[in-house]
């Protein structure tokens, strides 16, 4: 159930501890976190928070978007890829509940958050774990702006790994303005997958050909980002209407600093 929007508090540390730690797809994670039960966090959909943790005896940092919605405010819950080297994303998804670990954490963070859409559509375009901060962006849309049309194309390199599908095709088909457009880079050879194949950007040309009045937020791999913010531009996007949360330059974050799009050159 949609709970309006309350004050988003300024960033400061805190310690968080894990609840709960599951696989949802191959070797991407939901971590569920708790907040000090005297300093519960309100935090914007798109929002994220920054680990500090220890490596041969230094410290260094590891950001993520929130994957819960923003309406609980004694816990948080994140989407997390364990990346092959990744030494943050390793670390994380080898805790261990029982253990009841306890993390230091600074949040919330970021600008990557929804702006009044008025009259013009929303299309989020995600690939794999860039999912995170759209589901409750979701949640705040339907909530507030039902009748803007928003667009989701979230793509995957397999089926197996489109997180959340039959919920996000549930919502398709309980909020009329929204559109759901899963697409999978590498479908399965048994023809069991009969939607949309290839790249995300090409599904967003195809069926979105004028964006001079949306506004397009795009969160995933740098190279989707960047070639969608080419796409957008080409058909028609102000570039002051398109938001991009990157990846950190390991794959084993998200950028603790999302930026506007500039337009290339």
């Amino acid at each position: 159930m949609y709970v309006p929007r309350t004050t988003v508090q300024p960033p400061h540390r805190r310690e968080v501890s894990l609840v709960s730690n599951g696989v949802v797809a191959p070797s991407i994670h939901v971590l569920m976190f708790q907040w000090p039960a005297s300093d519960l966090v309100n935090f914007e959909p798109g929002q994220y928070v920054t680990f500090y943790l220890q490596r041969e005896g230094k410290q260094i940092t590891r950001s993520y978007s929130f994957f819960s919605s923003a309406s609980h405010h004694d816990r948080f819950t994140l989407l997390v890829k364990k990346v092959p080297h990744g030494f943050g994303s390793t670390y994380l998804c080898n805790l261990s509940p029982p253990e009841k670990p306890i993390l230091r954490a600074l949040a919330p963070l970021g600008k990557f958050v929804l702006t009044d859409p008025g009259d013009r559509t929303v299309v989020l375009v995600a690939t794999g774990t860039g999912l995170a901060p759209f589901v409750p962006m979701l949640e705040r849309l339907r909530g507030e702006h039902p009748s803007t049309p928003t667009w989701l194309f979230f793509g995957s390199r397999y089926v197996d790994e489109l997180i959340d599908l039959e919920e996000l095709r549930l919502l398709q088909r309980v909020w009329p303005g929204f559109r759901f457009v899963p697409v999978v880079s590498r479908p399965p050879t048994d023809g069991s997958w009969t939607g949309a194949t290839g790249h995300v950007q090409e599904h967003v040309r195809a069926q979105l050909p004028d964006l001079s009045q949306a506004d397009v937020y795009l969160c995933g791999v740098n190279e989707m980002v960047n070639e969608m913010q080419e796409v957008a531009l080409q058909l028609g996007c102000p570039k002051e209407h398109v938001f991009v949360e990157r990846y950190g330059e390991d794959a084993d974050q998200q950028s603790a600093s999302p930026l506007p799009m500039s337009a290339p050159g």
